[in-house]
């Protein structure tokens, strides 16, 4: 018993939507729901269509029964006037069905007299089929060359004008002449060394030889003393 009363509640909802999915993704709908195509239909045609969705090659069924009742295809001009007299297509076989081919509003109203200016019509928008765009590989990756790499060129050399010239070593100075010495004098003291530098060494003293006036007058002196030694001898003597 509940097992029946579930099924009854899933066929229940399954009338509500009444579209069903074919085997190539296409959607069957069932106009008017659970209703079917009838006079008075538990909700307007009008509000069924709006809150479904219908796409090329899509398929709508109307049920009704066969010889009571029919299904036109017209014009928005007859849909609008009801006019049953000159329909693009009919159906009448009873569960009719009709796929649709292209996109657009589709308009249909039922065959018997009557029926269409009591609200049994109802008019389908077709939505445009959207094409998915192609999915772009990923780019290839530039060919490789077997060319090398251009060399970066070689920067000109930087001059730096001509080779400096190499220092001049000094030369060690040239002792200045010495004045002859004063007997009993100290030596002279040696300017040398008063110029010095790196790898220069003092160059010695200079020796002065005697002069030979110094030496004629130290024997002048000598003569004298000798004569006035002699004098005062012999002075002595003849006293």
């Amino acid at each position: 018993m509940e097992a029946s009363k579930g099924l009854a509640a899933l066929l229940l909802v399954a009338g509500v939507t009444m579209a069903l999915m074919d085997s190539a993704g296409a959607y069957v709908f069932y106009a008017g729901g659970r209703d079917g195509w009838v006079l008075h239909p538990s909700e307007s045609y009008g509000d069924w269509a709006e809150r479904n969705r219908f796409q090329v090659a899509d398929t709508i069924v109307f049920k009704y029964k066969k010889g009571e009742d029919s299904v036109l295809v017209v014009s928005k001009q007859d849909y609008d006037a009801c006019d049953v007299s000159k329909p693009i297509r009919k159906l009448d076989g009873g569960d009719s069905v009709f796929k649709f081919d292209r996109s657009g509003p589709v308009y249909f109203i039922s065959g018997a007299p009557g029926n269409c200016q009591q609200g049994q019509k109802l008019v389908v928008v077709v939505m445009a089929v959207r094409n998915c765009p192609p999915i772009s590989s990923p780019p290839s990756p530039p060919p490789t060359s077997n060319t090398p790499p251009a060399s970066s060129p070689s920067p000109a050399p930087v001059s730096h004008g001509p080779a400096p010239r190499p220092f001049p070593k000094p030369h060690p100075p040239t002792p200045a002449p010495s004045a002859a010495p004063v007997p009993g004098s100290p030596p002279p003291k040696s300017s040398v060394g008063a110029v010095s530098g790196p790898g220069i060494s003092p160059a010695p003293a200079p020796v002065e030889p005697a002069s030979s006036s110094s030496s004629s007058s130290y024997a002048s002196n000598w003569s004298l003393v000798t004569v006035l030694l002699l004098m005062v001898l012999g002075a002595s003597s003849f006293a």
